[in-house]
């Protein structure tokens, strides 16, 4: 039987990198939107149609995915680099900022596209405090240990 925080650490890493995954993808690309001005409007909440910048788009898919590994190293599925205080530091932090987004992110939604609105309040805040809690999870499991 898997443990509840493997299964975390799993659902968690899993999201990450398909998050990850789309932050490359919209590097260079508006995909699955049509157009730019349709992806600002559902992404970024502006209806300029300006991609953000390449490298951003880049550096942010790095760190949802390096996010990812790090869970998986906190859980012992990989083996870890470095201390463990310091992965568990890193992961803490992680919690942290999928909270500041999560519940901050409802006041991203003052003077956004309407479309950025919806999705924002539907499902990329709701997520990020998911997030926030499955890190927690594998986090405090590993602190218990």
């Amino acid at each position: 039987m898997i443990s509840n925080a493997a299964a975390a650490a799993a659902a968690l890493t899993l999201t990450l990198v398909v998050i990850g995954v789309f932050h490359f993808i919209w590097a260079f690309t508006p995909w699955p939107w049509d157009d730019p001005v349709t992806f600002t409007k559902t992404i970024a909440g502006t209806d300029d149609g300006v991609m953000p910048p390449t490298l951003a788009s880049v550096l942010v898919g790095v760190a949802l995915i390096g996010s990812g590994v790090l869970t998986l190293m906190v859980n012992d599925t990989i083996p870890g680099i470095g201390p463990n205080w310091l992965q568990l530091t890193g992961l803490f932090t992680f919690a942290v900022v999928m909270f500041a987004r999560g519940t901050g992110g409802y006041l991203m939604n003052s003077g956004a596209a309407a479309e950025f609105q919806r999705w924002n309040s539907t499902v990329y805040s709701p997520l990020c405090l998911v997030l926030c809690l499955l890190s927690l999870v594998v986090a405090v499991t590993a602190l218990r240990r």
